[in-house]
This record gives structure tokens, C-alpha cells and sequence, in this order.
């Protein structure tokens, strides 16, 4: 399983629009093939810090994500609503299955792309 994290600090004056486009990402990425979960929290102390906890079956899972017209849409748009630059976390877990390296027999995680 891949764990997404990211934070993302949010213009006070357009949260509302924000929350809103954050709001049909949930809708449509839940929809996704490996999608495990895929839910935004609003900070307690900072309520303009938004963190995205994403949780999917695999790698190959969570590239297809990145690839879909709904996150292209959606990047495209989140510049307006952001204070500063997202910051985000991947994390493979340990149940994760290795695969063989193809340079030698040694086992190794699946590659990974941290946006």
C-alpha cells in the first residue's frame, strides 16, 4: 500500500472555493481503480492548513491517479487558492510486495514518483 500526504496552505479569502474543488476531488478520485482511501482534514489550530491523507493498493495505482483529466483539472486550478507551495509525503508500507531489481538478484521497492 502507497500513503499520500500533503499539505496545502490555503488563502483565507478563497478557502471556501478551495474546500469546494477539494470537495469533487474526494468524489472522483474515491471512484479510482486502488483507491483505498482519500480524505482532506482542516487544521485545528491553522484552519487554512488542509492536509490530504490518500491511501492506495500500489504504486501503479497511485500513477494512474496522476494521470487522470480530474487531477490535471484540478492542479491547473489549485494555484489560485494556495498561500505557499504544497508539500507532500509518499510512504510505501511494509506490506508493501518487493519485486526483483533488473540489474541483480537483490530485492528492491517499486519505483515511486513524489509529486
Amino acid at each position: 500500500m502507497i500513503m499520500v500526504q500533503s499539505t496545502f496552505h490555503l488563502v483565507s479569502e478563497s478557502k471556501s472555493e478551495a474546500i469546494e474543488l477539494m470537495k469533487n476531488m474526494v468524489r472522483l478520485c474515491r471512484q479510482e481503480h486502488g483507491c483505498l482511501s482519500y480524505e482532506y482534514f482542516e487544521g485545528l489550530t491553522d484552519t487554512n492548513q488542509v492536509v490530504l491523507l490518500q491511501e492506495w493498493e500500489n504504486a501503479d495505482c497511485l500513477q494512474g491517479h496522476y494521470q487522470t483529466a480530474h487531477m490535471e483539472e484540478f492542479l491547473a486550478k489549485l494555484g489560485d487558492y494556495l498561500q505557499s507551495e504544497v508539500t507532500t509525503r509518499s510512504y510505501a508500507s511494509q506490506d508493501e510486495p518487493r519485486v526483483s531489481s533488473k540489474s541483480n538478484d537483490q530485492l528492491a521497492k517499486p519505483e515511486q514518483t513524489i509529486h
